[in-house]
């Protein structure tokens, strides 16, 4: 795929309805993955927050029970680019550096959408996959359109926000809020500088 092909693939993404996207979307991010994401971003800023923003349109939850491949295609390219814009992000970076090494689960109520990211020596990184219980350090659970809010700081993670359930000891919500809240600030930046 071409610089080209990946910049008109998301313009007709984001006129596409929710009809027309629920039938491309699996192979677009398929594409992604294999055009290579780090030039996907930096051709097209702004890439994650459009995939989020057309999920968000349509009904997230019955779209990955449907397809559930799209949760696992989607939440590796979301980690793999907040990976690469981390280690350009000077905001991130000093936090992540101060930030304990800490593993957190990503599980969706309603649909098969689920995930992690970790923390390890001062880099943050993710994937589709679920840490095993005994090396979870905390869990944030909600439906899939409230984590997708809460991904992209549509949401606030803390008592103030009722839709998003939390599991582990409630010292680790100090950490997981600001990495949450600087992952919310990149996607929404989209900018690999």
């Amino acid at each position: 795929m071409s610089e080209k092909l990946i910049k008109k693939s998301m313009e007709t993404i984001g006129r596409m309805s929710p009809e027309e996207l629920e039938k491309t979307l699996l192979p677009t991010l398929i594409e992604l993955h294999t055009y290579g994401l780090e030039q996907a971003l930096q051709e097209t800023p702004g890439l994650l927050q459009l995939i989020i923003d057309k999920l968000l349109e349509m009904n997230p939850a019955k779209l990955i029970c449907k397809t559930p491949e799209i949760s696992e295609r989607f939440m590796e390219l979301l980690w793999e680019g907040i990976g690469k814009m981390t280690v350009q992000s000077d905001p991130l970076k000093p936090l992540l550096e101060k930030t304990r090494d800490i593993n957190v689960n990503i599980e969706a109520s309603d649909s098969p959408f689920r995930g992690h990211f970790k923390i390890l020596n001062g880099t943050l990184s993710g994937g589709s996959a679920f840490f095993h219980f005994k090396d979870e350090d905390y869990r944030l659970m909600g439906t899939t359109k409230v984590l997708l809010e809460l991904l992209t700081g549509q949401l606030a993670l803390g008592f103030s926000n009722p839709g998003v359930q939390t599991a582990g000891h409630s010292g680790f919500a100090a950490f997981v809020a600001p990495i949450v809240k600087g992952v919310a600030a990149l996607i929404k930046s989209g900018r690999l500088d």
